[in-house]
């Protein structure tokens, strides 16, 4: 008789819904229980001891558990099996599906490879799954205390980003200060594995899984942390972003901008309909500029509303929504916040066509939108819009103007401040794209008419007046290539 049978006889299931357990595939022993648990028709406590009577094991509740020091708990945490007491002869093991021969294998020659156990008979017994893993979480908590070091330092180091690089004997820690990495410590490689299983129990990620990329976010002292994880040669590089919603944000007055270029983006800031967007890098102050525009207008008499990835600070009396990939993207997104009545609209970032097209066609519908996109300048936006196939006509029409910036270091006090150009796509310019000029031809006509300045020229005023540091290669070779 299945476990799936033994629940049915004892009429913890009915007949549909064993019909429809039947049909599944997988791990049905996990699945049958997680439903019955979410259900909420039997408590996760009986249902653990109906689990202990069908396998004809003991029910205990793990009160007695007492860590074994030498044993690499980190290896057993996917399987759900634990070691909890010792008895002469014995070790007693609680355990969620005792049907597992993996599970068993693994704590078997886990408790083999520890000096004085592994003679002892192993003693199987039933707990409930949650408590299982609470004892994991209890010792991933004092065994993650020194990255929690490591995490409240970069904090208060005024850090962006930690990573956390293996290498052949050793891993290091970075961290990146106004925009450049320094090295903090190295610590040796027999460390990493505890410390990257801690933070992916935290982010709830896939601890047994270090082949592919994987990524998530967890919270500590108020501060959320987006964790990404990426496969290599050593092991799994981890960067850790670090987005401290109690930092206040910095005025749009105060971010770097030109005088000019901050009454611009307030004077567009409060048009009825079109699009904006921010280019640039990762890490070069994008979503900080848009956040702080938008702190700029008036979010009683306006309906403004975000899809973001994530949400990086929370804003008074906007509707911000996080991506969550699987249950909302941004194409879908924003079709559901034109159902809305939005008046301005904060897309996070242009990634593909169908989202461009949608951003396209909410400015297009009466809709101020707000967005970011990956590209070197302003131009270079223009030319990324085609690729996701939105037509010149489309982008002359809809593109008010287009923000190209960089976040360079000061040069007397630490921080960084932004330098940027803004494209404004006038009747002309908006002729001139249409009919298909090249970024020269549009660049002539932006600085002969529109007192277009570049990145580069911008960068070049801020170094001759001392407010930035001669960023060398970093700033002038690339900027350099932006005055074409």
């Amino acid at each position: 008789m299945s476990f799936l049978e033994f629940l049915k006889q004892r009429n913890i299931i009915n007949d549909d819904l064993y019909l429809i357990i039947s049909n599944k595939t997988g791990d049905v022993f996990s699945y049958v229980y997680d439903l019955l648990i979410s259900i909420g028709d039997i408590s996760e406590d009986d249902l653990a001891k109906l689990k202990a009577e069908y396998f004809g094991l003991e029910f205990t509740n793990l009160n007695e558990f007492s860590k074994i020091d030498e044993l690499d708990y980190s290896v057993l945490e996917k399987y759900l099996v634990i070691p909890f007491r010792i008895s002469p002869g014995r070790v007693y093991i609680a355990i969620d599906d005792p049907g597992n021969v993996e599970s068993k294998d693994k704590v078997r020659y886990c408790l083999s490879s520890c000096k004085g156990f592994e003679h002892l008979e192993p003693v199987y017994c039933i707990a409930k799954k949650s408590e299982i893993q609470d004892k994991f979480n209890e010792i991933n908590d004092v065994k993650s205390s020194q990255m929690t070091r490591i995490i409240l330092d970069a904090i208060r180091r005024n850090a962006s980003d930690i990573h956390i690089t293996p290498f052949d004997k050793t891993f290091s820690i970075m961290f990146r200060i106004d925009g450049l990495l320094e090295r903090i410590k190295i610590i040796n490689i027999d460390e990493f594995e505890r410390l990257a299983i801690s933070l992916k129990v935290s982010a709830k990620l896939d601890i047994a899984e270090s082949r592919r990329p994987q990524s998530g976010h967890f919270q500590l002292n108020n501060t959320d942390f987006r964790i990404s994880t990426h496969p290599t040669s050593y092991g799994e590089n981890i960067v850790i972003r670090i987005l401290n919603k109690d930092k206040s944000l910095i005025t749009i007055e105060n971010l770097g901008f030109a005088s000019e270029q901050v009454a611009y983006l307030k004077e567009i800031s409060s048009h009825q309909y079109g699009m904006v967007i921010f280019c640039g890098p990762t890490g070069s102050g994008k979503t900080t500029s848009i956040y702080s525009l938008l702190e700029t207008m008036d979010k009683i008499s306006r309906n403004i509303m975000t899809l973001e990835d994530p949400v990086e600070y929370k804003i008074q009396n906007v509707r911000q929504t996080e991506i969550k990939y699987g249950v909302i993207d941004f194409a879908d997104g924003v079709k559901s916040i034109l159902r809305q009545d939005p008046d301005v609209i904060l897309i996070g970032e242009i990634r593909d066509m169908e989202t461009a097209k949608m951003a396209i066609r909410a400015s297009m519908t009466g809709h101020l939108v707000l967005t970011t996109i990956h590209a070197n300048d302003s131009f270079g936006a223009i030319a990324r819009l085609r690729e996701f196939d939105i037509s010149p006509a489309l982008i002359a029409d809809n593109v008010v103007a287009i923000v190209a910036q960089r976040l360079l270091r000061k040069q007397c006090v630490r921080g960084r401040t932004v330098v940027s150009e803004i494209l404004k796509i006038d009747t002309n310019m908006g002729d001139m794209i249409c009919s298909g000029c090249n970024k020269h031809e549009l660049r002539k006509y932006a600085v002969e008419n529109l007192g277009f300045k570049s990145i580069a020229e911008r960068y070049q005023e801020k170094l001759l007046s001392g407010l930035v540091l001669d960023h060398g290669y970093h700033a002038r070779s690339e900027l350099a290539d932006m005055v074409g």
